[in-house]
């Protein structure tokens, strides 16, 4: 038993029970008897429940757990754009319909400008729920077959304008339009050989295939060509905008040339070195550590 543990009047009076007893002379079983019937007292005065935990340990839950905020955001006839959240569930509670889409975790998004319907459609299936977005909130989903195409939001369609004619002249009675003529044809070509007349033009030559090029008066008076025809004039002259279609392509062709004009440079000492100017004195080229390293073990290498 531990005595130790007990509370120091207890341990006093089982003390002074033990000495009494042996000063009388009793043997070890009256002794044994009194220290049982000292110990369940002392027991029954000593007991301690545990009604209040102790603090650090113990923590209040909260009788609320975390909303999974589930069920409909959107109700019938509610105005969405694309992107917003109609209907959030587990599992397939309502199926995506008219410009819907269903995400991952099953939840229903609006696909366009519109107002929200809730329907039934046995033609696509007899038990399922199917949510919608139409453009006219007079209209009723499922649509009927082969039904006429619904345009957003009321819009109708209408013949388009036609553009009005422009005289050929301006009311200065300078021209419009002017076209200029690219290439020769071939038979003004011939005609122009065979008398032997040479084209004296100022400028550099017209490339062979060029095409004719339409301007147009301008608010300055000046001629100009559209800047569509002039963005697709890339299409028609052949040229290259970019040379090398990755950065790749282009380091390696920079390599490429730069080992090619030592390769040239190398040549060209050998060639002056057999003509006998060979006593020319090479200032040595600047190395790194790193190549100089590299270009003793070469040496070795070869010896």
């Amino acid at each position: 038993m531990r005595f130790l543990t007990m509370q120091r009047p207890l341990l006093t009076a089982a003390a002074s029970a033990a000495s009494s007893a042996s000063r009388l002379g009793l043997g070890g079983l009256a002794v044994a008897v009194a220290g049982a019937q000292l110990m369940g007292g002392v027991l029954a005065q000593g007991r301690r429940n545990a009604s209040v935990k102790a603090q650090g340990a113990y923590k209040k839950k909260s009788k609320r757990g975390i909303p999974n905020k589930l069920g409909a955001k959107r109700t019938g006839d509610q105005f969405v754009i694309p992107g917003n959240i109609i209907y959030k569930q587990r599992g397939t509670h309502w199926w995506p319909g008219e410009n819907c889409i269903m995400g991952r975790d099953h939840t229903i998004h609006a696909m366009a400008t519109g107002y929200v319907k809730y329907y039934r459609d046995p033609a696509r299936h007899p038990d399922r729920k199917y949510i919608g977005v139409v453009f006219d909130k007079a209209d009723t989903l499922p649509y009927p077959a082969h039904a006429e195409r619904r345009r957003r939001l009321g819009m109708t369609a209408h013949a388009i304008r036609a553009v009005e004619e422009r005289p050929a002249l301006s009311p200065s009675g300078i021209p419009y339009e002017v076209r200029r003529v690219g290439e020769k044809s071939s038979d003004a070509a011939d005609a122009a050989a065979a008398v032997g007349v040479k084209s004296k033009g100022r400028g550099k030559a017209r490339q062979q295939g060029e095409p004719e090029r339409l301007l147009r008066l301008r608010a300055d008076y000046s001629y100009r060509e559209d800047n569509w025809r002039i963005g697709r004039l890339v299409q028609t002259t052949g040229l290259r905008t970019t040379r090398f279609r990755t950065r790749k392509q282009f380091f390696r062709h920079r390599r490429w040339r730069r080992e090619r004009e030592l390769e040239g440079q190398r040549k060209a000492a050998a060639r002056r070195a057999e003509a006998g100017d060979g006593d020319v004195v090479k200032a040595p080229k600047a190395m790194s550590k790193k190549a100089a390293k590299k270009a003793a073990k070469k040496a070795t290498k070869k010896k």
